[in-house]
């Protein structure tokens, strides 16, 4: 079965935060709560006010820099510069992460909703940068945020990259519901898998870490 799956793929696309690093590191919390100081701040706003648009624009547009540029003219540079100045101490370089990485047959690359220099500072303290030819970030995306695919169907339809081909990781079902109507093959990376879950028909497979998924799939090469 997973054989048959994946011994014709050799283009795979990898979500950053969550997905190509552990949640337990707790980047990602860090994140969203600058965010949060971000729009306090610059709107001149509590906290808690913040904290709602903040979810009420992620839930609306896909990411909160999306409503704030919609809404309140924000440069995305000035955001993106902000948001991402965090401790990255947790991230430590791990050997099996490179290793299984490498090990896929193919190309590799980046596909995230933040920006190019923070996505090269976490790649860096995983020690797995040199393994990825491309980061298509959200600058390069033009500002259009998952889950819309629009971004990664332009970048591969322009490189020749037969869609059904790829492979897609990511920690967020609804980022992965668009790529599946491609013919991408897409995976979910969840910590806390629950058993009981109706599984989504836009999910081809679910593993509880980066990890789990890549040492699985490689095993069907050997």
């Amino acid at each position: 079965m997973l054989k048959r799956n994946f011994e014709k793929k050799n283009f795979w696309i990898f979500d950053l935060d969550n997905t190509i690093y552990d949640p337990k590191s707790k980047i990602f919390d860090q994140i969203d709560l600058r965010m949060k100081q971000f729009i306090s701040s610059r709107l001149n706003i509590s906290k808690e006010e913040a904290f709602k648009i903040q979810k009420k624009f992620y839930n609306e547009y896909g990411t909160t820099l999306s409503g704030l540029m919609k809404h309140y003219q924000i440069q995305p540079n000035e955001f993106l510069k902000f948001v991402h100045d965090v401790d990255l101490s947790k991230l430590k370089k791990c050997s099996d992460l490179f290793k299984e990485i490498n090990q896929l047959p193919g190309r590799k690359i980046i596909y995230t909703n933040g920006d190019q220099d923070y996505a090269k500072k976490v790649l860096n303290s995983l020690g797995v940068e040199s393994l990825f030819e491309y980061i298509l970030d959200i600058t390069k995306s033009k500002y259009i945020p998952k889950p819309s695919v629009e971004p990664l169907i332009t970048y591969l339809n322009k490189n020749n990259i037969n869609l059904k081909t790829c492979v897609y990781f990511e920690d967020l079902e609804k980022n992965l519901e668009n790529a599946h109507k491609y013919g991408i093959t897409t995976v979910h990376i969840e910590d806390k898998i629950n058993k009981k879950k109706t599984t989504q028909p836009f999910i081809d497979f679910r593993f509880k870490s980066i990890l789990e998924a890549l040492h699985t799939i490689n095993k069907t090469y050997n």
